[in-house]
């Protein structure tokens, strides 16, 4: 007896409650993704030295000139790293965000699809 509720409590379950599920699904995917590629900590630290590197100089106008230049190549390879990094996470959540649009689009249609491969299935064996 309980198998004949299986299907009506799997179709209950995929109209009504996966819904919210697959929303906590994205929000959950989204967080990771967000601070898997570090975004907010590399907006907020964009123009500093990578890797916190930097040069003290040295004392006399030479020493302190080279001291500046290199400041400002290591911000600047730090700039770039993280720019490269902000835009590979932001592109990355823009295709997750589209792919699970196109997902949420397709989900009503997925017990029909099951059920039609099943039948196909079984068909394609009785043919052989």
């Amino acid at each position: 007896m309980i198998f004949f509720q299986l299907p009506l409590a799997y179709f209950f379950w995929h109209y009504t409650t996966a819904w919210v599920d697959l929303f906590r699904l994205y929000r959950n995917f989204f967080w990771f993704l967000s601070h898997f590629f570090s975004i907010r900590l590399f907006l907020s630290t964009l123009f500093s030295p990578l890797h916190r590197m930097h040069d003290r100089g040295g004392k006399g106008g030479e020493a302190m000139l080279g001291g500046f230049i290199m400041n400002i190549m290591l911000r600047g390879v730090g700039f770039v790293a993280r720019l490269f990094i902000i835009l590979l996470g932001v592109i990355t959540l823009f295709f997750f965000t589209v792919f699970f649009v196109l997902f949420l689009l397709l989900w009503p249609t997925l017990p029909f699809v099951i059920g039609v491969l099943l039948v196909r299935g079984v068909m394609g064996l009785l043919k052989f």
